[in-house]
């Protein structure tokens, strides 16, 4: 087989195993997925519906420019519909712009650990990586500035930051894009900004401040479509046409348009559903903080804790929470070691996780201080926990 060298990096991306088959390993009644900061709660009923109405022409292609729902978001963000970019995923667009401004030799910077797509991007280019450890759970963005050098061709930031769900405020970002050499391409990855509750300034204006900027969202999240990955992207006219160049044809359905249009109609029942997730992301977190088990501070829809004071060891937290039905993510699997990352499910999902890891807990114990380091290569996942790589 003559290939790609690029092959000899890449690792396939592995997905949780299939609930059911999870029930059935471990003779459960019920498993709670709370591994893949997913929404808890099922599209809007009007989606639902829409998504009925229109799979009766599936058997035609979907528009290819996506005409109606970008319009919808331009509507939504008061931007130009010409500066909205649709894709499978906003993990689709992602790997086009890197596709789109990496090369062979080139760098790319990006907070870490951080969003596991990132070092995918870079070594599909057979690019550097150039990874920049967080400071505090957060991003160090002095640090990221200073790796930028005239070989780098991108850089991220990833706010709210997954795995830590930690928030920059606005104007830190802008400081740092302002910093940014002006031919440089920089990615804004949004995928959480719905379940920030600090308020704070729409970043979807700056396009038209920074032509080399690009900003990244999903209606996977808070818009609970994850199941029919509707991911966007805003950036300027060049960088659009970028992105258009490296996508495929019809790389978003009719199903996910549709649906995509009606959800973007109900913001205040978007609102009333992010809230909900608030109160539980509080909740969870005071609860932590009683056993001892400190969280990181979020503004997205997952908390990560430290699994030091367990009854088992931190390496084998996700695998024991699993066999008692509880899904979540290892930090091994997340270049956080020692950490657990839940996601904030309903409240009796969320009932079921703090009931089970109570089970594991003999008594109070220290967590890490928020300043801790993470280790740049993570250990290997043990058995089935090995298995666990969702979102």
């Amino acid at each position: 087989m003559r290939k790609n060298l690029a092959l000899e990096q890449l690792n396939p991306y592995k997905g949780a195993p299939p609930l059911e088959q999870i029930r059935e390993h471990y003779g459960l009644d019920r498993v709670v997925k709370l591994a893949s900061n997913e929404c808890p709660e099922q599209p809007f009923p009007e989606v639902i519906e829409a998504i009925r109405a229109a799979a009766g022409g599936l058997n035609r292609y979907p528009d290819g420019g996506w005409r109606d729902l970008r319009e919808a978001l331009g509507e939504h963000w008061n931007v130009d519909p010409a500066s909205v970019v649709l894709g499978n995923g906003s993990c689709d667009l992602l790997l086009a712009l890197a596709r789109a401004t990496l090369m062979p030799g080139t760098e790319f910077v990006f907070p870490w650990p951080s969003f596991v797509i990132y070092p995918t991007m870079a070594e599909g280019a057979l690019a550097v990586q150039v990874p920049v450890p967080l400071v505090g759970f957060k991003h160090d963005l002095n640090s990221m500035e200073a790796a930028v050098n005239d070989n780098t061709h991108l850089v991220v930031v990833c706010n709210p930051n997954n795995p830590t769900g930690t928030y920059l405020r606005a104007k830190e970002v802008r400081r740092f894009i302002e910093a940014m050499p002006a031919d440089l391409t920089v990615a804004l990855d949004e995928a959480y900004i719905e379940y920030v509750e600090t308020e704070d300034e729409d970043t979807t204006q700056w396009i038209y401040e920074f032509p080399n900027l690009v900003i990244f969202r999903t209606f996977s999240k808070a818009y609970g479509l994850a199941g029919l990955r509707v991911g966007y992207a805003l950036a300027d006219e060049p960088l659009v046409t970028a992105l258009n160049k490296m996508r495929q044809p019809f790389n978003l359905n009719t199903l996910a348009q549709v649906a995509g249009v009606e959800a973007l109609k109900h913001k205040e029942r978007l609102q009333e559903r992010t809230h909900r997730v608030w109160r539980e992301r509080d909740r969870i977190e005071h609860e932590l903080e009683s056993m001892g088990l400190q969280p990181v501070p979020t503004e997205a829809n997952f908390i990560v804790f430290h699994a030091d004071g367990l009854t088992v060891p931190p390496e084998e937290a996700a695998q024991a929470l699993m066999e008692r039905g509880v899904l979540i993510r290892s930090g091994y699997a997340l270049a956080m070691p020692g950490y657990l990352r839940v996601t904030v499910g309903s409240a009796e999902e969320n009932d079921r996780f703090l009931d089970v890891l109570r089970q594991f807990l003999p008594a109070p114990a220290g967590a890490a201080s928020e300043g801790e380091g993470f280790a740049e290569d993570a250990p290997t996942m043990k058995d089935e926990a090995q298995r666990l790589q969702g979102v």
